[in-house]
Parts: C-alpha cells; sequence; structure tokens
C-alpha cells in the first residue's frame, strides 16, 4: 500500500478523534418578551427543522429551527417579511438558533434565539422585521451535550486497525 493512501487513512483517522464530541440539546423553558412567556420544546445543534411553542399574548405560536450556530456569525436571508441581517458574537457557554417564529400570522418571523448554557435567559437579539422591529426576546433553556455515537468512535478504531495491519504486512515483506 503506498504512502498517500497510508496518510489519508491517517488523516481521516485524526480527524474523527477531533470531531466535536457531542451535540448540544436545549431543553426550552421559556421566552421573555417583554415579560416571562411559556414556551416549551427541545432543539438541538444537529437536527434543524424542529418544532417548538408556547402562547404569547394567549395566542398559541410555533418556532421552528432553520439553522444553528457555535460560535459568532452573521445570519441573514429574507423572508416574505423582508430582508434581515443578524450579526452577532457568542460567548463560552452560548449557542445560537434561527428560528421561524409563527404566530398565527399570515408568515412566519426570522427570530434568532441565543441560549446560556447555564439555563439563565441569554440575551436578547432585536428583531428586523414587522410586526415587532426592534424588539428583542430572549430565551431560556438547559443545555446539555449528546455524546457522539459509538459508530463515529468505532470508525475512528478501525482506520487504527487498518494502519496497524498494513505496517504489519509491510515489515513481513
Amino acid at each position: 500500500m503506498n504512502k498517500a493512501i497510508l496518510a489519508g487513512a491517517m488523516a481521516l483517522t485524526l480527524g474523527t478523534a477531533a470531531a466535536p464530541a457531542s451535540a448540544l440539546v436545549i431543553n426550552i423553558t421559556g421566552m421573555n418578551f417583554p415579560s416571562l412567556s411559556a414556551a416549551t420544546g427541545v432543539v438541538d445543534t444537529d437536527t434543524l427543522g424542529t418544532t417548538f411553542g408556547g402562547t404569547f399574548f394567549s395566542q398559541p405560536w410555533t418556532a421552528t429551527t432553520l439553522t444553528s450556530y457555535a460560535s459568532s456569525s452573521t445570519w441573514a436571508g429574507t423572508s416574505s417579511r423582508g430582508a434581515f441581517s443578524y450579526n452577532f458574537t457568542l460567548t463560552a457557554g452560548q449557542v445560537a438558533f434561527g428560528l421561524a417564529f409563527d404566530w398565527s400570522l399570515s408568515s412566519p418571523i426570522p427570530v434568532l434565539a441565543i441560549f446560556n448554557a447555564d439555563g439563565s435567559a441569554g440575551p436578547g437579539v432585536p428583531m428586523q422585521t414587522s410586526p415587532f422591529p426592534g424588539q428583542a426576546p430572549s430565551w431560556q433553556g438547559t443545555v446539555s451535550a449528546v455524546p457522539v455515537p459509538a459508530a463515529a468512535w468505532l470508525f475512528g478504531s478501525g482506520l487504527i486497525g487498518l494502519i496497524g495491519f498494513v505496517r504489519r504486512k509491510k515489515y513481513k515483506s
């Protein structure tokens, strides 16, 4: 087996070992807008399209996750309510989600939600589109880590075994 294949296998193995050890899961406990409102559900950084909800001014609402961020970034796009661009900075222990907030209106509202790992309310981010431009809901939830599936570790150990096999075969020749 040539050195290029061996180097590729080694890179894959090291890449697997360097992968994040877990996804972040948030058990949502509340939305502050401008006072604490009921909110329940679960979102995670590996599964987009999940929906959670609650009541807001006695009206039911749902929010669907569109994107997630573990570091500072920009979430921009265009919705039926207009263009939006959220530039944000996350600190250690924070995670952000781009949400489609549906409050039984004609179209969902793009909202950026930031969660703190300690379960306290994250910083509110002012909304950029109607019907609440400038309003800054903040979100509460407990953040927990979910371990990487065993299959990823099994794959990495299999690559290491393959490298050992190739080396052993090479030295016998």
